[in-house]
């Protein structure tokens, strides 16, 4: 079986873009049809899961080009669940968390990090974002991943732990770590 690179619409995210291109073997169009058509409805939502928990738009852009590498190499084994949403919102927290680990565990800088290390002139809503980036980001890799989908996302504490790995006890137990800190960080002295 010879496989070929095919090179597909290129779809806007934010403020950066997110090329597919979609494997596919010689002859044989409708599996990438129903891949492209199974996964263009979360790209969106995807990186933004990805960019909050990274903080960097190169970053998260990677992720999810992971992700979708990754499900198109599930693909036959992932066109037959009935959650496939679920799926790649999972193996698209578990890469961002694994990215952010390794980072760290090289000493290099946080994504994002350099970008904002400067002071920033004004004040009034650019300096409460700053604020709330700056809180955002003290939360470990777990307290961003469950605020972000409980909060940003609107998933319950049962499926974030599905996504996560983890239990549900442990998600609120993130959830409320991380909120604790962010009220922490964010209260007027």
């Amino acid at each position: 079986m010879r496989l070929r690179v095919r090179k597909s619409k290129v779809g806007r995210v934010g403020n950066s873009v997110i090329a597919s291109s979609g494997l596919m073997t010689s002859g044989e169009g409708a599996p990438d049809r129903a891949f492209e058509a199974a996964v263009t409805a979360d790209v969106r939502r995807l990186y933004s899961l990805a960019l909050s928990i990274l903080d960097d738009a190169g970053e998260a852009e990677d992720a999810v080009q992971e992700t979708l590498l990754k499900a198109w190499r599930a693909w036959d084994s992932l066109s037959h669940i009935d959650r496939q949403a679920a799926w790649l919102t999972r193996v698209c927290v578990n890469h961002c968390i694994s990215r952010r680990r390794m980072l760290r565990s090289r000493g290099l800088p946080l994504p994002g990090l350099i970008d904002r290390a400067g002071p920033s002139p004004g004040g009034g809503a650019e300096a409460e974002r700053i604020d709330m980036d700056r809180a955002y980001r003290r939360l470990s890799k777990k307290q961003r991943a469950a605020i972000t989908l409980n909060y940003r996302h609107g998933y319950s504490v049962d499926e974030c732990a599905v996504f996560m790995g983890c239990r549900p006890g442990t998600v609120r137990t993130h959830l409320e770590r991380g909120l604790a800190t962010l009220r922490k960080e964010l209260k007027d002295d």
